[in-house]
């Protein structure tokens, strides 16, 4: 039995690429999510077929009607947070982060693709509890207990997850106003003692900075600067 809360008990859910019980069972009891609810999100996956997305805020499953990254981009504009298209932007412009399957980060959380980001699923890699391989698959354990089964190696798992910390390190970095420190990234996140933190902690992109602080912020706002310069001249363009 898989406790999510004290409100729901969920039985083994097991989400993967195709439509199971399990979908089923989410489809016909998770209310709509609510954009205005400013708590952690955990996990944002696109529900097969193209019916609209799953999310798990604060251990609550909900739904929404847009596709995955359509969500998370309306979330944080409701709530006024980063753009995910200067995001993209900044990162491939710093050495360190990722350059293309870049997360979203704001002061609390961090979100990332395991794929193209209009149509993938996003983790929050802080509460991945542990994974296991299979076969060109990956069965990923949340803290809550959920599994999901996703087209992604370990390897590849943890690199993408390293990158996210780093970028959530260095977001706290630049604009914490209760956080400083002269450490290293893992001075502004806390990993979780899981089987999956305890081989986070040892990565090496997280034993030091690649960025000097104010780097990642100098950039954005830049960006900001550029974007709204192309929108006087003509439409911004995307990056595919």
């Amino acid at each position: 039995m898989i406790v999510i809360s004290k409100k729901r008990v969920f039985e083994g859910k097991v989400l993967g690429e195709e439509m199971s019980d399990d979908w089923e069972y989410f489809l016909d009891t998770a209310p709509v999510f609510n954009y205005l609810n400013m708590k952690e999100i955990h996990l944002v996956c696109p529900i097969p077929g193209e019916k609209g997305t799953f999310v798990l805020q604060d251990d609550l499953p909900y739904l929404a009607t847009e596709g995955p990254l359509k969500m998370i981009e309306k979330f944080f504009a409701t709530h006024r947070l980063m753009d995910y298209q200067l995001m993209r932007r900044t990162c491939q412009s710093l050495e360190g982060l990722p350059s293309k399957k870049v997360p979203i980060v704001n002061a609390h959380f961090v979100l990332f693709p395991i794929t193209k980001p209009e149509m993938s699923t996003w983790l929050n890699p802080l509460t991945i509890f542990q994974v296991a391989e299979d076969a060109g698959y990956t069965t990923i354990t949340l803290t809550n207990g959920l599994s999901l089964k996703l087209p992604i190696v370990k390897k590849s798992l943890v690199a993408l997850t390293n990158k996210a910390i780093y970028s959530l390190a260095t977001y706290r970095q630049d604009y914490s106003t209760f956080m400083r420190s002269e450490g290293h990234p893992l001075s502004y996140v806390m990993i979780p003692a899981t089987p999956f933190g305890r081989t986070l902690v040892k990565q090496k992109l997280l034993q030091e900075w690649l960025l000097t602080p104010g780097e990642f912020s100098r950039q954005y706002k830049l960006e900001e600067h550029l974007l709204w310069y192309q929108s006087l001249e003509g439409e911004f363009p995307k990056i595919e």
